[in-house]
């Protein structure tokens, strides 16, 4: 019975994290350059599921089950996470540098590995 709820939660929270605006907040930047410039950030919750969904494959981080074997084994950390969602324009580039942010997406990964 337990693993049925956590299996049926678990497609739950699989399909919300695949839709791409979901936890999407915008916030109009203030660009010394461009005024009019929108940076949009990811939440840590749905930047950790798209990377465990293999959004950034591309960039050396793989998905699903390697995603969570190459972060216990060092191979990935929350940095290079973030660094890969700032080189996709997922996250500004003041976020690679706020601590909080990085230990919040820690936060999520190891969350996600305990499942």
């Amino acid at each position: 019975m337990k693993f049925t709820i956590l299996g049926g939660l678990s497609v739950l929270l699989f399909s919300i994290a695949n839709v791409p605006t979901l936890g999407v907040e915008t916030a109009a930047a203030a660009d010394r350059e461009n005024s009019t410039a929108v940076r949009y950030q990811l939440r840590p919750f749905n930047l950790v599921y798209l990377a465990y969904q293999g959004y950034f494959r591309d960039q050396g981080i793989p998905g699903y089950s390697a995603f969570l074997a190459a972060y216990e084994s060092g191979r990935v950390s929350a940095e290079e996470l973030v660094q890969s969602a700032v080189k996709k324009n997922k996250l500004s580039p003041e976020t690679a540098s706020d601590r909080g942010y990085l230990r919040a997406v820690k936060s999520q990964i190891e969350s996600l590995r305990k499942d």
